[in-house]
């Protein structure tokens, strides 16, 4: 899958500079980055054209709207789980610091808590991005079932697993691109006047460059993982 989703996003944007561009551009006007991730996720053999510009604006706010619902439920459970310990915080006494350890144990409780919550839902949320995607029904979005049956269908611990190494990659590739812009960066703060330019110009060109193609490795990647458990 990372060599098919590499395969797939060169031969779709390496030469094609003005899409490249676009892509990036897509990015910042993030719903029609969105709309493009849509195009992505519906699963044809080749990367998508740039085309339909307000088709894929009203798309790519639809995922952001799915995305929203989805993690609101753990914004929810933080925001409650936390307020409690906050509330018992409240009542303990301040001339005893004794008091205040169930407090701390609680937060840390409530933080544990969302954080397996939150991972639960992001679990949940990138497969119910693709189904939406393939369905364009909201109901799809949120048919708990029918994702968790997909899921189980790939496999729970093939899907981490997958998710694992997609995470390992990113992480290790930035943090290679953040050693290297850093060096570059102190060496270009060394040179008077135009020093400070050179360095905007340089994260400019970088994220030129890196966002689109990760952002569409990425789509691919986990569109591959959604196609892996067979017929949606």
């Amino acid at each position: 899958m990372v060599g098919d989703s590499f395969e797939y996003t060169k031969s779709g944007l390496w030469g094609n500079w003005v899409k490249w561009i676009s892509l990036f551009i897509c990015q910042v006007i993030f719903p029609l980055w969105g709309g493009y991730q849509w195009k992505i996720y519906r699963g044809e053999s080749t990367i998508p054209s740039l085309e339909h510009w307000g088709e894929m604006f009203i798309n790519g706010i639809k995922l952001i709207i799915v995305n929203i619902v989805y993690f609101l439920i753990p914004i929810i459970v933080f925001l409650v789980s936390g307020g409690l310990a906050i509330i018992g915080l409240a009542f303990t006494k301040a001339n005893n610091p004794a008091s205040i350890i169930p407090f701390i144990a609680s937060l840390g409780i409530a933080i544990i808590i969302s954080i397996v919550v939150f991972f639960i839902f992001a679990l949940l949320a990138l497969m119910a991005n693709i189904r939406f995607a393939r369905t364009d029904n909201f109901g799809e979005a949120f048919n708990f079932n029918a994702i968790m049956g997909h899921i189980g269908k790939i496999g729970w611990g093939s899907y981490i697993v997958a998710l694992i190494v997609m995470f390992l990659i990113l992480f290790v590739v930035a943090f290679a691109i953040i050693f290297i812009m850093a060096i570059i960066g102190i060496l270009l703060a060394l040179i008077p006047y135009i020093g400070p330019i050179l360095m905007i110009l340089l994260f400019l060109i970088v994220g030129i460059l890196i966002g689109p193609f990760f952002g569409c490795w990425m789509a691919r990647y986990i569109t591959l993982i959604f196609d892996s458990a067979g017929t949606a």
